[in-house]
């Protein structure tokens, strides 16, 4: 355990990557047991001319396979994320409370994690620097980031709604982009919303 926080930090990736991990896991589990049962029908009913044992290995193999699938892209997914999550650049958790009156007593958290690999927000990834995808321009604002991201055939933006940020601070994030990813976020003062 070092005192500098890195257990903490630890922690905190290991909660946000959760979603992807189950996923990852129940796919792979739903794959391996299609696997297995398949093998069992086919060992246990090999020497049987019966057609409706035969149709349930043309559906569970397919099945199994297309569960093996996803387990391999959540697996890659999961790689991706724990290259954000593992080289933060900004890292924000804001809290978000849902519409029942039953949910707003647990507010729910949401973790960001921004990174020069891409962008994480609890289980959706949005990569960049990677996969012929660049990011082209940030903009850094007192209560948003936005960020320009894409290929030469598309483009996309996603802005990220922060809690005010203050001048000081607003020039630090400026300068760990710059120096993280090469590219000069331009600061924009405005009004608030904007």
């Amino acid at each position: 355990m070092k005192s500098d926080g890195s257990v903490t930090r630890t922690a905190e990736r290991g909660m946000c990557l959760e979603t992807i991990r189950r996923k990852k896991w129940i796919y792979a589990a739903s794959s391996g047991f299609g696997f297995i049962a398949s093998l069992c029908v086919f060992l246990c009913f090999a020497k049987t001319d019966e057609m409706k044992i035969w149709m349930l290995l043309v559906f569970s193999l397919p099945g199994s396979g297309c569960l093996a699938y996803l387990w391999g892209r959540e697996h890659r997914r999961l790689k991706i994320a724990h290259l954000i999550a593992g080289n933060p650049i900004l890292h924000i958790r804001t809290a978000v409370i849902s519409g029942g009156a039953a949910e707003r007593s647990k507010p729910e958290s949401i973790e960001i994690f921004v990174s020069y690999f891409g962008i994480l927000l609890d289980s959706k990834i949005i990569k960049f620097n990677q996969e012929g995808v660049l990011l082209k321009a940030v903009e850094v604002g007192r209560n948003f980031i936005s960020f320009r991201y894409g290929t030469d055939q598309w483009m996309r933006s996603t802005r990220l709604l922060l809690p005010e940020i203050p001048g000081g601070e607003l020039e630090k994030i400026r300068e760990r982009f710059r120096y993280e990813t090469g590219i000069m976020p331009l600061i924009v003062h405005g009004k608030k919303g904007e």
